[in-house]
């Protein structure tokens, strides 16, 4: 129970901090969403994508994966874009 109330309190001076700079949450998230995005671009161009456990997915449910994964990253760039502008 004393590590789930020292964890809060953790979070909540984290949650301040980022709130006190928002470059470092909207260039983190920018960042984070164009990984997610190119990966996902790789994946659709070369027809193969794995999935979380490391295997290989191919055919209709790979490109939907990829698919996911560049909406995914594009909506995490938004957020960003939308923090560093905020």
């Amino acid at each position: 129970m004393r590590f789930g109330v020292c964890l809060a309190d953790r979070n909540d001076e984290i949650n301040r901090w980022l709130e006190d700079n928002p470059l470092v949450l909207g260039g983190g998230a920018i960042v984070l969403g164009l990984v997610l995005l190119g990966s996902g671009v790789y994946e659709l161009k070369s027809g193969v994508t794995r999935d979380k456990k490391g295997r290989v997915v191919e055919g209709q449910m790979g490109k939907t994966l990829s698919i996911v994964r560049i909406v995914i990253g594009a909506a995490i760039c938004l957020f960003g874009v939308y923090k560093l502008i905020a």
